[in-house]
C-alpha cells in the first residue's frame, strides 16, 4: 500500500468508537485481503493492493456510501441510518431507492457482490475482505499498560496519517467520527503517559507527550504533563521553553491563556530552578 503503513491484522482490544467489530482472520498472519481503505488523511480504496480506478464525479455516492458505512462500523448497519446520513433531504421511499442503487453501484465499482450484504434492513461490510486503517487505529486504541508504551504510540501514529476523511467529507456523520477518533488517540497516548509518570519514567512520559503534542498540538494538558516531566528530570530550560510554547499556541490560535493548573505547574518550575541555583551557586563561588 503506497499511502499507508500497513499493519498486520492483530486481534481486537479494548473499546471500539462505533460499532462492535468481529474477529480479525487469526488464522495467516499475512492474511490475504482484498481491499484495503484509507479513511484517515487521504481517502484512497486498493483491490488486490492496486488503486481502484473511478470517476469521483459519477462514483461520488456509492464511495461516500462505502465511508458512511466504515464510519459506522461496518457491521449491522441499518438502512434508516445511512439514508439519514447521506440522503437526509429525501422524502418517502426515495432516500431507501436512492441506497439501493449506491450499494448496486459500489458492488459494481468493487468487483464482488458479497463484498457489502444486505440482511433485512442492515448493511455488512465483509471484515474478512475488507483492512481499514481506521479499524486497524481503534483495535490498537487499547488501555495502555506502559510496557512498550512508545512503540505502541509510533505503531498508532503510523497508522493516523491524518483526520478521519479531512479532504473528504463536512457532513455531521463524519465530522462526529473525525472528533471521536481524534479524542480517543489523545487521550489513550495521555493514559499512556500517566501511566509512565506512575512509575517514574519520566523520558519515556516526555517523549509521549510530545507524540501527542505532535497529534493535537492544543491540548493544554498535554503541555503540562510535558512541563511537569522536564521539571521532574531537572531540564528547567526545556521545562520553561514548554511553558512558553504552550502559552503562545493557546494566545495565537485560541485567545486564551493557560489554566490555572498550567500556571501552578510553571510557578514550581521557576521555583525548583531557583532553589537549584542558589544550592549549586556557593559551590561554584568556593571553586574560584
Amino acid at each position: 500500500m503506497s499511502s499507508k503503513n500497513f499493519v498486520e491484522p492483530t486481534q481486537p482490544s479494548g473499546p471500539k468508537l462505533s460499532g462492535a467489530l468481529p474477529p480479525l482472520p487469526a488464522t495467516n498472519p499475512r492474511w490475504p485481503w482484498r481491499f484495503k481503505v484509507c479513511v484517515l488523511g487521504r481517502f484512497q480504496v486498493l483491490k488486490d493492493d492496486a488503486p481502484i480506478c473511478t470517476s469521483r464525479r459519477i462514483q461520488r455516492k456509492p464511495l461516500e456510501l462505502l465511508q458512511a458505512l466504515i464510519a459506522f462500523g461496518g457491521t449491522g448497519v441499518g438502512t434508516h441510518v445511512l439514508t439519514e446520513a447521506l440522503w437526509p433531504d429525501s422524502e418517502g421511499d426515495a432516500g431507501y431507492h436512492a441506497l439501493e442503487s449506491a450499494l448496486y453501484r459500489l458492488r459494481q465499482l468493487l468487483g464482488s457482490h458479497n463484498a457489502v450484504t444486505m440482511l433485512g434492513s442492515k448493511l455488512t461490510l465483509d471484515h474478512r475482505q475488507f483492512w481499514v486503517d481506521l479499524w486497524e487505529l481503534q483495535r490498537e486504541l487499547r488501555p495502555a499498560t506502559g510496557v512498550g508504551a512508545e512503540e505502541w504510540v509510533a505503531r498508532l501514529r503510523a497508522l493516523y496519517e491524518g483526520q478521519f476523511l479531512e479532504h473528504e467529507s463536512e457532513k455531521s456523520w463524519a465530522l462526529k467520527t473525525r472528533q471521536a477518533v481524534h479524542a480517543k488517540l489523545v487521550r489513550s497516548i495521555r493514559d499512556a503517559a500517566h501511566t509512565c509518570e506512575t512509575r517514574g519514567l519520566w523520558d519515556e512520559a516526555a517523549r509521549l507527550y510530545q507524540a501527542g503534542l505532535e497529534v493535537d498540538s492544543l491540548a493544554e494538558d498535554l503541555h503540562r504533563g510535558l512541563i511537569v516531566c522536564h521539571r521532574e528530570l531537572g531540564n528547567h530550560a526545556e521545562a520553561l521553553r514548554a511553558y512558553r510554547i504552550c502559552r503562545e499556541l493557546l494566545a495565537k490560535l485560541l485567545g486564551v491563556q493557560p489554566n490555572a493548573k498550567t500556571l501552578a505547574a510553571y510557578q514550581t518550575v521557576r521555583q525548583s530552578a531557583a532553589t537549584y541555583t542558589a544550592r549549586v551557586a556557593p559551590l561554584y563561588a568556593a571553586a574560584d
